[in-house]
């Protein structure tokens, strides 16, 4: 997990981010993970507030918001005291420790939420992927359909040669094309230009 700025990202090792948040109008200044749930996210924003992230329960916006300081929040350090016991310790920039006790809903993991965590990240790197192959696609459809243009400037009978085919290219597609409506022989001369 990344926090810097206006947004949080939560990369996969060898893979690019998986989930990003849009910009935000206050500044992300620290984040940690829960210690006891692996769907579960604490950040730290600049305005003393703590977003907390179940992704169990919805990803695109935090299940709660805490205001904890009037300054900004600097670090957050979750600790296990015992298995029905989980701290926060929160610092701001004052230079002041709060510590807020994690309720049960979010420090008690469900007996799946690993495999489904697992699961909800592998599915938003192969959706990744195939969003990253399609516009990879795209691009080459859009690069094959553009039209050819010479690399060197041709020379003026280069041109002309090039435009003299081009030309009877098409009075050759144009006699097949009248052959197969029957409104022309196939012995009927085409007047190429030479």
């Amino acid at each position: 997990m990344s926090v810097g700025g206006w947004s949080w990202s939560i990369w996969k090792e060898g893979e690019s981010e998986i989930l990003q948040t849009s910009r935000s109008n206050v500044k992300y200044t620290a984040a940690s993970w829960s210690l006891t749930r692996p769907g579960v996210f604490y950040i730290g924003k600049e305005d003393g507030n703590i977003d907390v992230w179940d992704l169990m329960d919805r990803s695109h916006e935090p299940s709660m918001s805490q205001n904890i300081s009037s300054s900004a929040v600097t670090s957050l350090v979750p600790y296990r005291v015992s298995s029905k016991q989980v701290l926060l310790g929160v610092g701001d920039n004052f230079g002041t420790l709060h510590i807020l006790e994690v309720p049960w809903s979010l420090r008690q993991a469900s007996p799946n939420e690993l495999h489904a965590m697992s699961s909800y990240f592998d599915r938003e790197c192969s959706r990744i992927d195939y969003y990253k192959e399609r516009d990879a696609n795209r691009d080459t459809a859009v690069a094959d359909s553009a039209p050819q243009i010479p690399t060197a400037l041709e020379t003026s009978e280069e041109e002309e040669d090039r435009l003299k085919k081009s030309f009877n290219n098409y009075l050759n597609m144009e006699k097949e094309f009248l052959v197969k409506l029957g409104l022309k022989r196939e012995d009927d001369p085409v007047e190429l230009l030479h």
